[in-house]
């Protein structure tokens, strides 16, 4: 008789994403990527505040990102039309 083995719920997403069915390719980009971009955007837009306001996002709230007091927001993903993605971690 054979012995069932137990498949973890890491083990079953681990399998699911190596068959291809699910997910897509994409660019991977981290909180320090997004600061990045964030800065350049700021650049272009001529100050935080001119970006802020453009955006609908408050300059002290973007300050405060900049500066590394606050996380990534979304209202700040999407400003740059970003979006949050989740992976796993196998």
């Amino acid at each position: 008789m054979s012995r069932k083995t137990r498949i973890t719920l890491k083990q079953e997403i681990a399998a699911l994403l190596a068959s291809g069915k699910v997910g897509s390719l994409g660019l991977i980009l981290n909180d320090k990527d997004v600061l990045l971009l964030l800065k350049v955007a700021v650049e272009r837009e001529g100050s935080v505040s001119a970006f802020a306001k453009r955006h609908g996002l408050a300059r002290a709230n973007l300050s405060d990102i900049l500066n590394g007091k606050r996380p990534v927001s979304s209202s700040l993903l999407k400003a740059l039309g970003l979006c949050n993605v989740y992976t796993p971690n196998v």
